[in-house]
């Protein structure tokens, strides 16, 4: 290792987290840890390091005392450089010189050996091209072919020529024998120390685990004991040609570089080439020739073939786990992409087998993936399938099908359907793969869009002719009640009937109004704090009168029910409405149940084509054992005026009404039905924490006569007379004006009081809201009621009037609008 990677080892810090008590202790330490890892410190250490490595060298040393067939400080100074940059080559100078220096050849020549050992390393560096990991292919081909053998001449070249100048070489049998040994030596000291220093230096990915180093020192200890059974001559002459001994160990190279990579292959070349130089430089092993120059050729070759086989090896092996792991983190990342799919993904084969089935899917559809994998798939019909398979397979991509399917439930769901051909390896389909999103969702709500469309349109229906519609029933009612007063007792009895039947037309077309508005959610309601549980008790009697003696109505109320904020009138109505209808679907008798519930939704949802909001409800269940619903029915269910009775047996409001009601309320309602199998309806209406509910107050009915002066205004002429006759008859004195200006203009020429304003809110050129505002300049004290064919609600949202002011809603009668003004003219509110 060389001595810079304390470089890394600077970037740590072991001291504890920083605290008032050891704020001086960690002062101290950064000091000491910055003086000891700079530049000068660095480079001492790497120079003592080299001189040490050199020293060792230089006792193997075969031409004078400079020269040896092995050198490592030459790997030790490339691998130096490449891990802790080109500044630290003065330290290798310093080195090589003093190495040299502390032997007989003259300064001048360890000063130019030490130039030429820092050149060398410099070059060899250079001609790494900064590769610090042997694990590809291109950094061991820089190693073996450029850096070392360009390096080592550098420095061959320098030493040979400084001892030859110095006459260090006059007895050493020539420059050519001395430039070769000293080139040899040098890249065997490349080819065995530089990649031992930077596969260990380096992290190594693919060496992990303790089985990996086990294998690895088992084969460096094999290759030791080989080493020396080989190259000691311990085995005859007749097992093997001498030249033949050495690349037995081949084998146990390799195996170090294919189980250990690049680290393996470094630790195993370094132990057989210090093992052969050793035995050489003694004299010994089948390298020992005649000659120098032949001893160090065939050590060089040997060992150049050793390292660059084992080399290559380990890079190749380490390559192809890169490539292994790096295709396991793609098919991983694939998988849990797949997995973490919001859609259904899955993989057909040819036979329509599924291949491979994602967590999607298994919500999907419902089936784990192993109950379908390997197996036909089991949510489409087999007819269907096929023929989608068979397009897929003819090269043709399937989007944004929609098809229904079956969940293993038997439960119906509707999706959007891709299909794609699975191409293989050579480019043939050899499958299909399939993407499916739930639309099961999203065309329920269309369909309950669908409806609010519906209600919507109904609604603005509604709301066009209920001022007009309101003002002629205003006109009727009053004229009728007028009329039986004025009509004595003995009166021919068709006559009086003939007006009573038309106020009961009357009355029973302003009901009909009032349920269009209440199925667009256009009524006006009178929230409070309401109990359920005790409205139906309240109302229990009442809805057994209703329903036949064959049938049987049955209640199941929770205790602690919650408070729900509502119009106790508007869902008396509700219960009366559903009661009647499951009357009606139990000809043949059977049972009513009224339930009540607390029903918590922890998060938003679709059911039965209903969007429900998340929070906390009180349920109100009504069922029968009827004759039950089929789909169609249920899809018109809410819808108004349709009905499945007779002509002449039902209107088709009473569900409209029902829906609008818990609608304009805030709740939801659907039914849950089917042919022969009963029905329920289910009222979720949003339960009120902190309400009370106000108990029931009983008063006397006041005298509806009056002596003040009412200023009434009303566009409609023939709703402003028997509305001034109604008024005058029960004592009133009245001004009358059609219209906003004319009032204005009467107000003005009256001298006495006028008590009370009663205007229409919509009317021509002024509406009232403005004529109130203009009268309370000169008349303060004046209070104001207004009415309206409009019912409230709308005309708030209009802006024509703000919530809170005195309102009757068309149609009433006199004695209703005179129970409002006697209301009115006892409250100070304007």
């Amino acid at each position: 290792m060389p001595l810079c990677s304390l470089r890394t080892l600077a970037r740590y810090d072991t001291l504890p987290p920083a605290t008032p008590q050891n704020d001086m202790q960690r002062l101290t330490f950064s000091r000491v840890r910055a003086a000891f890892f700079t530049w000068p410190v660095r480079a001492a250490l790497l120079f003592a390091a080299y001189f040490v490595i050199a020293k060792l060298g230089l006792r193997f040393a075969t031409i004078g005392e400079s020269i040896s067939p092995v050198w490592p400080p030459t790997g030790f100074a490339i691998a130096s450089l490449l891990l802790c940059g080109w500044r630290y080559w003065p330290a290798i100078l310093a080195g090589a010189f003093l190495a040299n220096a502390t032997t007989h050849i003259p300064l001048l020549a360890a000063a130019a050996i030490g130039c030429g050992n820092a050149g060398e390393a410099l070059v060899g560096a250079y001609l790494m091209r900064g590769h610090v990991k042997l694990d590809e292919p291109g950094a061991v081909r820089n190693l073996v072919l450029m850096a070392a053998p360009g390096g080592a001449l550098v420095s061959a070249a320098t030493g040979v020529a400084a001892l030859a100048a110095t006459g260090a070489l006059a007895s050493a049998g020539g420059a050519i024998p001395a430039l070769a040994l000293w080139w040899a030596g040098d890249v065997v000291g490349a080819l065995t120390v530089v990649p031992l220093i930077l596969t260990w230096a380096a992290p190594s990915p693919g060496f992990t685990g303790r089985r990996t180093l086990l294998e690895v020192v088992a084969l460096v200890v094999a290759c030791v004991f080989l080493s020396l059974l080989l190259f000691g001559r311990l085995f005859p002459q007749s097992f093997l040609p001498p030249s033949s001994y050495p690349y037995l160990l081949f084998p146990l190279v390799i195996a170090a570089a294919v189980r250990g990579g690049p680290r393996g292959a470094a630790l195993a070349t370094l132990v057989v080439a210090l093992v052969a130089v050793s035995g050489a430089a003694q004299g010994g092993g089948p390298f020992a020739l005649r000659t120098l120059p032949a001893t160090a050729t065939v050590l060089l070759v040997y060992i150049a073939v050793l390292a660059m086989t084992g080399l290559v090896l380990g890079a190749e092996s380490a390559h192809r786990r890169h490539a292994e792991s790096a295709l396991l983190d793609a098919h991983e990342n694939l998988r849990a992409i797949i997995q973490s799919s919001p859609l259904a993904i899955y993989t057909l084969g040819h036979a329509g087998t599924v291949l491979t089935w994602n967590a999607a899917a298994e919500r999907l559809y419902g089936w784990r993936a192993d109950e379908v994998l390997g197996r036909q798939l089991p949510t489409s019909p087999e007819g269907e399938q096929l023929m989608l398979r068979d397009q897929v397979f003819g090269g043709q991509a399937l989007t944004g099908l929609e098809v229904a399917r079956r969940r293993k439930d038997g439960s119906a769901i509707t999706i959007n359907l891709s299909l794609a051909p699975l191409h293989g390896p050579g480019g043939a389909v050899i499958g299909v793969l399939a993407i499916a999103a739930d639309l099961t969702a999203l065309r329920q709500l269309e369909v309950h869009y669908r409806q609010s469309q519906k209600v919507e349109a109904v609604g603005q229906l509604a709301g066009g002719i209920a001022h007009d519609f309101n003002n002629i029933l205003t006109a009727i009612l009053s004229t009728t009640q007028l009329l039986l007063r004025e009509l004595p007792r003995d009166t021919a009895a068709g006559a009086r009937r003939d007006v009573e039947e038309i106020a009961t037309s009357a009355r029973r077309a302003a009901g009909l109004t009032r349920q269009l508005l209440a199925f667009s959610r256009r009524q006006v309601l009178e929230l409070k704090a309401l109990d359920l549980n005790a409205l139906v008790h309240d109302q229990e009697r009442m809805l057994r009168r209703l329903i036949a003696a064959h049938v049987e109505l049955r209640t199941e109320l929770a205790r602690d029910l919650g408070t729900v904020r509502a119009d106790g009138g508007q869902i008396e109505q509700v219960l009366m409405n559903l009661i009647v209808n499951a009357r009606d679907a139990l000809p043949f008798g059977g049972v009513i149940t009224v339930a009540t519930a607390n029903v918590d939704v922890e998060r938003p949802h679709v059911h039965e084509h209903v969007p429900i909001a998340a929070g906390r409800y009180v349920q109100l269940t009504v069922s029968d054992t009827g004759i039950g619903m089929d789909a169609n029915t249920k899809a018109h269910l809410f819808e108004p005026f349709f009905t499945t009775k007779e002509p002449g047996k039902g209107t088709g409001l009473g569900l409209a009404t029902v829906y609008g009601i818990v609608k304009q309320s805030g709740g939801y309602i659907w039914a849950e039905s089917a042919p022969n199998e009963g029905a329920t309806f289910r009222i979720y209406l949003p339960r009120a924490e902190d309400a009370v509910p106000e108990p029931e107050m009983h008063v006397m009915s006041p005298s509806l006569d009056g002596k003040e002066t009412v200023l009434l205004v009303e566009d409609q002429a023939d709703v402003l007379r028997v509305m001034r006759r109604g008024l005058e008859a029960l004592g009133y004195t009245v001004l009358a004006a059609k219209g906003g200006p004319e009032a204005l203009s009467l107000a003005a020429r009256h001298d006495g009081t006028i008590d009370l304003l009663v205007t229409d809110v919509v009317m021509p050129g002024m509406n009232g809201r403005d004529l109130a505002l203009g009268l309370a300049a000169t008349r303060p004290e004046m209070k104001v009621l207004y009415v309206s064919g409009y019912p409230d609600q709308s005309i708030v949202h209009q802006g024509l009037l703000a919530p809170g002011l005195a309102f009757l809603q068309k149609p009433f009668a006199p004695d209703a609008l005179a129970r409002k003004i006697r209301e009115v003219l006892k409250t100070v509110s304007r």
